[in-house]
């Protein structure tokens, strides 16, 4: 019987304790969190949109306007690269061709002075029904080429050199390009966030994200006009 006691009373106070436990452990979240919903309530939020910022802002404009006119001089030099190239592989083909064209008309050639030199060696009687027709209408006269295939290879290979350097000077120009935007977004960055923070302070927000990526704020106060005036 006293056992029995005994236990039922363990069993209260450990029930007891249980209680008493959990509230101790979980008060101080539910106070933690309705303080924190309260901060946020009174919090002013704002928003700024920093592509327009990014596009009408004078310093970001000049920086553009050099980027652009450092690109269009290297875009420039890029396009003349290439005419060269072209032209060099058109000398090439027409060197070929050339050489191909010499070639056939060398070949005729002896075949008419072989055809003639077998005519004239012939004993061709009045009696004798043989004719031996030369034509030689169809062996055009050109001049010999000033240049053998040891010239074109050697251009050939000039070529490959040009297009290869080309392809150098593309990739370093998109890296310096990379590098100019990067240091000039860098630069403009420290000038608009003195301007915003400054703006921030003097409207009194706590809060501000970017319009862009702002799903919803009804009540968010947009200052991007006013960080626009702090940065002309």
């Amino acid at each position: 019987m006293k056992n029995a006691e005994q236990t039922r009373n363990i069993t209260q106070n450990r029930h007891g304790n249980w209680r008493w436990i959990s509230l101790s452990t979980f008060l101080p979240f539910y106070l933690s969190t309705f303080i924190y919903s309260a901060t946020i309530s009174i919090q002013r939020i704002g928003c700024v949109n920093m592509n327009r910022i990014m596009d009408e802002c004078p310093d970001a404009k000049k920086i553009k306007d050099e980027l652009s006119a450092n690109l269009n001089t290297r875009k420039e030099n890029i396009k003349n690269f290439q005419s060269q190239i072209d032209t060099t592989e058109l000398e090439i083909k027409q060197m070929e061709e050339q050489l191909q064209k010499y070639g056939e008309e060398q070949k005729k050639a002896k075949e008419i002075a072989k055809v003639t030199a077998i005519a004239e060696g012939m004993n061709i009687s009045s009696s004798t029904e043989t004719v031996v027709v030369v034509d030689t209408e169809t062996v055009t006269q050109i001049s010999s080429p000033t240049f053998t295939t040891a010239d074109i290879e050697t251009k050939k290979v000039a070529l490959e050199k040009q297009k290869s350097e080309l392809e150098k000077y593309i990739a370093a120009t998109k890296q310096e390009e990379k590098d100019i935007n990067n240091k000039a977004k860098k630069n403009i960055m420290g000038k608009i966030y003195d301007a915003i923070k400054e703006v921030s302070s003097e409207e009194g927000l706590t809060v501000l994200v970017d319009s862009c990526n702002l799903i919803y704020g009804e009540d968010a106060q947009d200052i991007t006009e006013k960080v626009l005036n702090k940065l002309k």
